[in-house]
């Protein structure tokens, strides 16, 4: 051990092994091409470390004493963003699906597509409110910024991403809604004022982070504009309750009828509260400015629509001009049709840039509202009441603030129209009146916060929402409550300005992001790095052209008569069916890409180099695996293991310079290699250039847990992870920490640890657990094992049979090994005696090896054998194997009869009849086995056991 300082502090250090991995253990050194196995060669430049001498890679120096390093100082820190920024400038992928990004609340899009595609509908729904609540809501009400976004319009139409969660969202109402968890309480109070959209989210999930939560609001009912504001032939109040319910009953105080300011006051609730959220929205409307404004006759929209939400009367003539071109115009326009009205609305800018859905101008169009394009109202004219509207024509000139085109009046252009009523639907804001009484601040109609923190002028008040954003969607709402509740949840832990720090500029907190699991979650939640590839038509020139699906509308003479709901669900198989439109964009190793981590940490930009760039064909050629060379950044770990380690050669460095790439020799594809750790290079590659293919209708980049455990495709038992995706079975990874060190392909691909037979099989057939009962009631049977089975269900069913008097055995004969795993890697001489293809992890074991016939110094068999005079490792049939050995259940007893408990090939040696019973799916057990070198592992259930064997034996 020798003594260094890092970062002005003392350590001891080994100094046989390289510093990247000394300084790994204790701090944060970044990196693609360092692997213990290999010697450095510091290509990737992100180890970088400062000492007296320089600035030199890590991965390249030995600890020596005395030696003095800094890993994050600022020449550090800049040059291994410049080295990442190189890197990205090259780089052509998208790290998430442009939907992702066109969603104001950045819900997983894909992901939740690719679970409605899979019919998973409860755990579509789980994940929209990762990010968002009220899916059933937005699935009627929402804009759908993601389609906008969708790449599928450069082929010919959107995905009805808006319709697909409507469908999943109505699913999971109807059969029982997913519910969170909620953790244990944190003690913390907070209000939140306001229960519409913003205040539902941000109650919701700090609900979720164990704060105990109580909204106040001043209706009668919670929703705010949801229910006050749009009508419900676009979201039925039912809906509306359902997915309210959803929210409250996480465990939410609600008190309604109370106003802020005049049945509670905000500093009292500071007083009894640990912090205040106010989602009280945008209530009050624009004016005009226009003489005659004032008239009977003339209604705000916002208090048009809430009369009529709350079934008051309201008194309409027959003729009626709407002002505005927003969605609360178009709502105000259907509505007053439906009251029996004739609509015009009056818009001073052209059809295509009115702010509203298209959908909705479109639906209103349909039901017989007349629209004024180009037109404005100057003058409402009446004696006592509205009798008529002069308006003038209008001219766009240059673009203003918004970007679209000013609207200029036309000289000597105005004419009258004769009107009953005029409603003005020209926007909303906050009471600025009202904020000023409580002690918040306000500008121009919205509440002034600090943009990072969403907290207002008062310590520890926040506030979301349109009383934030003006006038906004349903989603940009629930984005701002969600948003605020993090900050809240922060602010209790004395986080907050660190936090707001780390947000503004990461690269300036990289130490304490990663070592506060707080501060990394809000990082990589709300400010990832995310890289786009630059597209266009051309580039999908050869996707199948696949029209979207279209739903029925409810008759257009129908529907303007009511206000029942106009658009209907889709069913399950249109679903499915627009469901599969999606081409998943988004990268699907981005929860596992370091490229992306590191590039958040250091903040690092993808234009800051432009140049010449590479695009490269991916190879899919490969049944199980997709390599992607235009997301590689040429580590070399994938070379360096499928010729070092492997010895498969399956890929390698092609070309020299800019235009150097990874893969087969020329002239191949990754279909023409052989090879049995192709798969490992998916473990192997830290950036998703090479990606297994997972056998779902459509994968997911879904976030996955790995579930520590052993495969059971051997008798090695090697340790891996089950990748578990809620209860969904993803894949196999390699474990670091695993005796085995890397996993084959065929418990990667074949999966053995996702199989079982589903139900009992009886002369070769599948049969009914009622057969089985008459078939075991009928004969006299002898149980026999199979080594599917833990040692803890070995012991129970031995014990059952004992007790019982059954006769019992197994498929397994012979002994056991009395080789270790030390004795084979210290062998230079070894005879082998089995098919190395059945047993992969052998080619591993063996390298360096001499194969001999004689003289050698330890044997590997395949049983049913008996050890020879050297250490033996006998490999049987079957994970474990060796634990019905070493617990005397060996061979076949005889019986006219059988039971076997799990399947395996040595069943055809039964003579009589015999009933397979399942073992239970390896991913769902618990307990141990004992593998060929005689190392007792640990099983880990990756899900809840929809059976296990126990209970077979119940009925």
């Amino acid at each position: 051990m020798v003594k260094i300082t890092v970062n002005g502090k003392e350590f001891e250090a080994p100094k046989d092994k390289s510093l990247i991995e000394f300084l790994r253990e204790i701090t944060h050194v970044p990196g693609f091409c360092y692997t213990e196995a290999f010697d450095p060669y510091g290509s990737c430049r992100l180890c970088l470390v400062q000492t007296p001498r320089g600035i030199t890679t890590s991965c390249t120096l030995k600890p020596m004493e005395g030696l003095s390093i800094e890993t994050l100082s600022d020449e550090i820190i800049e040059m291994r963003k410049t080295a990442l920024e190189l890197i990205l400038s090259d780089h052509y992928g998208d790290c998430i699906g442009p939907c992702q990004n066109g969603c104001p609340a950045h819900s997983d899009v894909q992901g939740y597509l690719a679970l409605i595609a899979m019919g998973r509908y409860h755990e579509a729904v789980k994940l929209m409110k990762e990010k968002y609540i009220l899916p059933a809501v937005l699935g009627r009400v929402c804009p759908a910024f993601c389609e906008e976004e969708c790449r599928r319009n450069l082929v010919e139409e959107p995905l009805a991403i808006r319709q697909l969660k409507r469908f999943a969202a109505d699913y999971d109402l109807e059969n029982g809604p997913w519910m969170p968890e909620i953790p244990p309480s944190t003690g913390k109070r907070i209000a939140v004022v306001g229960g519409g959209p913003a205040g539902l989210a941000c109650a919701y999930y700090l609900r979720t982070m164990g704060h105990d939560v109580t909204i106040f609001d001043a209706m009668p009912h919670l929703g705010g504009m949801m229910r006050y504001g749009i009508p419900p032939y676009r979201l039925p109040k039912d809906v509306l309750d359902k997915d309210i319910a959803t929210v409250i009953n996480t465990g939410i105080e609600v008190k309604t009828n109370t106003a802020l300011g005049k049945d509670i006051a905000l500093e009292e609730l500071r007083e009894q509260y640990d912090a205040v959220f106010l989602g009280v929205g945008a209530w009050k409307s624009r004016k005009m400015g226009i003489e005659g404004e004032d008239l009977e006759g003339v209604i705000h929209g916002t208090e048009f629509l809430r009369k009529v939400n709350m079934g008051e009367k309201v008194e309409l003539g027959k003729r009626v001009i709407v002002v505005g071109g927003g969605n609360t115009a178009m709502d105000v326009a259907r509505t007053a049709l439906r009251l029996g009205a004739d609509v015009t609305v009056v818009y001073r800018r052209s059809k295509s840039e009115m702010p509203a859905n298209s959908r909705e101008v479109e639906e209103a169009e349909e039901e017989g509202v007349k629209f004024m394009f180009l037109t404005n109202p100057v003058k409402i004219i009446g004696k006592e009441k509205v009798e008529e509207v002069e308006l003038i024509k209008m001219k766009l000139g240059e673009p203003d603030a918004s970007g679209r085109r000013r609207p200029m009046p036309i000289e000597g252009s105005e004419f009258r129209v004769k009107v009953d009523n005029v409603i003005l639907a020209i926007g909303q804001y906050c009471d600025e009146e009202f904020l000023r009484t409580i002690g918040i601040e306000a500008k121009r109609g919205r509440v002034l916060v600090d943009e990072v923190t969403l907290q207002t002028n008062k310590e520890g008040v926040f506030a979301g929402g349109d009383l934030v954003l003006g006038p906004s969607t349903v989603i940009e709402s629930i984005a701002t409550g969600r948003r605020a509740a993090i900050m809240i949840d922060l602010y209790l832990k004395g986080k907050l300005e660190k936090a707001r720090e780390v947000l503004l500029d990461p690269s300036k907190h990289i130490e304490e992001v990663i070592y506060d699991e707080d501060l990394y979650r809000v990082l990589f939640d709300l400010r990832p790095y995310n890289h786009w590839k630059k597209v266009t038509e051309k580039d999908y020139e050869h996707v199948e052209r696949k029209p979207r699906v279209k739903v029925k509308l409810l008759d257009q003479e129908i529907r303007k008569s009511n206000f029942k709901e106009v658009e209907p669900t889709m069913d399950e198989e249109t679903v499915l069916t627009e469901a599969q439109r999606c081409m998943s964009c988004g990268c699907m190793e981005v929860f596992r890409c370091k490229l992306r981590e590191y590039a958040t940490l250091y903040d690092a930009k993808q234009d800051a180099f432009v140049g010449e760039q590479n695009k490269f064909e991916i190879d899919e050629t490969h049944p199980n695996v997709v390599l992607d060379n235009n997301k590689c950044v040429l580590c070399g770990q994938c070379v360096n293991f499928t010729h070092e380690i492997a010895r498969e050669g399956i890929v390698d460095y092609l070309f020299r310079g800019f235009k150097t790439y990874i893969g087969p020799q020329l002239g191949e594809r990754l279909e023409d290699q052989k090879g049995v750790f192709i798969g490992e290079l998916t473990d192997i590659c830290p950036v998703g250039a090479i990606t297994e293919k997972l056998p779902f209708v459509k994968p997911g980049p879904w976030k996955t847990q790995p579930v520590k455990t052993v495969c059971n495709g051997c008798s090695f038992a090697c340790e891996m992870n089950i990748e578990v995706y809620n209860d969904i079975l993803v894949r196999a990874s390699s474990r670091k920490d695993s005796w085995n060190g890397y996993i084959c392909d065929y418990c990667r691909f074949e999966r053995p640890w996702a199989q079982d037979i589903a139900q009992p099989i009886l002369k070769g057939n599948a049969v009914s657990w009622e057969d089985a009962e008459k078939f075991l009631e009928k004969k006299e049977c002898a149980l026999i094992l199979t080594p599917s089975l833990t040692n803890e269900e070995i012991m129970f069913l031995k014990e059952l049979a004992e007790r019982k008097g059954i006769p019992i055995g197994s498929t397994i004969d012979g002994e056991g090994s009395t080789a270790t795993l030390e004795d084979i890697r210290n062998a230079k001489r070894v005879l082998l005696k089995v098919n190395i293809e059945k047993y992969p992890l052998l080619k591993l074991l063996l390298k360096g090896k001499e194969m001999v016939e004689e003289g050698y110094e330890v044997a590997i068999i395949e049983g049913p054998a008996e050890p020879m005079d050297v250490p033996t490792l006998i490999l049987h049939d079957g994970v474990n194997a060796t634990g019905l050995i070493k617990a005397g259940v060996t061979g076949i007893p005889e019986a006219k009869a059988y039971v076997v408990i799990g399947n395996s090939p040595a069943i055809s040696k039964l003579k009589g009849e015999y009933l397979i019973l399942p073992s239970g799916l390896w991913a769902e057990k618990e307990g141990t086995v004992t593998n060929a070198f005689g190392m007792d592992l640990k099983v880990k259930k990756a899900r809840k056991a929809h059976y296990d064997v126990k209970s077979l034996f119940n009925f």
